[in-house]
C-alpha cells in the first residue's frame, strides 16, 4: 500500500480524534444551542463575502501573471475556485496549488512562471496576514502579555522575517543556495533555481508588489471580519481586536499538513485562544465550524468549474507538475 493511500485515512483519524476531544469536554446541549442560534442572514452574507474574497484573490493573481502571461480573468477565476475545491475535498491526493499550476501550465507551457506566480500569490497573502497580526499585537499587547500566545507570536513573526530575508536578500539567498548545492537531493537545487529566477523577475516591479500587498490586506481583513460577524451572529460578545490577533494564529496553525483541510487543529486553536480572552468553548467551536462549512459550500463552485473545464486524473497532474518545475521560463 502506497504512502499516499495511507495519508488520507491518517488525516481523517487525526481530525476526528481532535474533534472528539473537543466535543468530549463540552456540554453538547450548550453547543447545539449556540450554533443553532446563528443568524442565517449573516451566514448568507459571509457566503457572498467569501465569493468576493476569491474574486479579489484572483485579481491579485492576474496582476502577478500579467507581466509574463496573458490569461483571461474569468479563466483564472475558474482555476482559483478549482484550487479551493481541491483543498477542501481532495486535500491529500493533490493540493489546490498544484492543480492551479497544472491548469496554468497546460495553457501557457511556462512552468517557472506558473509556480512563481502561485508562490507570490500565497506569499503576499501571508505577508499581509503577518503585518496585520504585528499591528494588532502592538495595539493590543496587554491582551496577550505574559501568556503562551505571546511567545507563539514571537516565534511566528521571527520565522517569517528570517525566511523572507533568505528569499529576497541576494547575499542570504546565495548562502542558502550553496548549502542546497552541497545536498544535491534529487536535483532539487536545480528545480529551486529555476523557480527562483522566475520569482526574482518580480523583484524590480515594486508597483505590482505594492498592488498585490494592498489586495492581500483587504482579503485578510475581510476573512477576519467574517469570523467577527459570525461571532456576533451567535451572540458571542468579543471585541474585534481579539479577532485580529487570534484568527491569523489559528489560520497559520491550521496550515500544518497533518489533518483533513485543517479540521480539528483550527478548531482546537480557536477554543484555546478565545478561552484565554474569556470566550466559551461552545462559542469558539461554533464560529470555527460555521466558517469552515461556509468555505466548503463556496468551494463547490470550483467543483462545477472542474467538471466544466474538463477533469484530469491525479496522476496526470503529478506528471505535469514535474514538467512544470523543470520547464523553461
Amino acid at each position: 500500500m502506497s504512502k499516499k493511500v495511507l495519508i488520507l485515512p491518517l488525516k481523517i483519524v487525526i481530525s476526528g480524534g481532535l474533534l472528539y476531544v473537543l466535543f468530549r469536554g463540552m456540554e453538547m446541549d450548550v453547543f447545539w444551542k449556540t450554533i443553532s442560534s446563528v443568524n442565517y442572514t449573516a451566514v448568507i452574507s459571509i457566503f457572498f463575502l467569501l465569493v468576493g474574497v476569491q474574486t479579489l484573490s484572483t485579481l491579485r493573481w492576474s496582476l502577478i501573471l500579467k507581466k509574463d502571461i496573458n490569461v483571461p480573468f474569468m479563466r483564472l477565476l475558474s482555476i482559483y475556485f478549482i484550487g479551493m475545491f481541491f483543498n477542501n475535498f481532495l486535500p491529500t491526493l493533490v493540493g489546490g496549488d498544484v492543480v492551479k499550476a497544472y491548469y496554468l501550465y497546460r495553457g501557457s507551457r511556462r512552468g517557472g512562471v506558473s509556480l512563481a506566480s502561485i508562490f507570490l500569490d500565497r506569499y503576499s497573502g501571508f505577508t499581509a496576514l503577518m503585518a496585520i497580526t504585528a499591528l494588532a499585537t502592538y495595539s493590543g499587547y496587554n491582551l496577550i502579555a505574559g501568556t503562551s500566545i505571546q511567545w507563539l507570536l514571537y516565534i511566528l513573526l521571527t520565522g517569517f522575517v528570517v525566511i523572507s530575508l533568505i528569499i529576497w536578500v541576494d547575499l542570504l539567498h546565495g548562502w542558502a543556495v550553496r548549502i542546497l548545492n552541497k545536498i544535491k537531493l534529487f536535483g532539487i537545487n536545480n528545480k529551486i533555481d529555476t523557480f527562483y529566477r522566475a520569482l526574482m523577475g518580480y523583484k524590480k516591479d515594486r508597483g505590482i508588489l505594492l498592488k498585490i500587498f494592498i489586495i492581500s490586506v483587504i482579503v485578510q481583513v475581510s476573512v477576519i471580519v467574517s469570523y467577527y460577524i459570525l461571532s456576533r451572529a451567535i451572540g458571542m460578545e468579543m471585541p474585534l481586536n481579539y479577532f485580529f490577533i487570534f484568527v491569523p494564529l489559528a489560520t497559520v496553525v491550521a496550515m500544518l499538513p497533518v489533518s483533513l483541510a485543517g479540521l480539528g487543529i483550527r478548531e482546537g486553536a480557536f477554543v484555546f485562544l478565545f478561552a484565554k480572552a474569556g470566550g466559551t468553548s461552545a462559542e469558539a467551536l461554533s464560529i470555527s465550524l460555521l466558517f469552515f462549512f461556509i468555505t466548503v459550500v463556496v468551494s463547490l463552485i470550483g467543483g462545477v468549474e472542474y467538471i466544466r473545464l474538463g477533469s484530469v486524473r491525479v496522476g496526470e497532474i503529478e506528471t505535469k507538475n514535474m514538467e512544470v518545475v523543470g520547464s523553461k521560463q
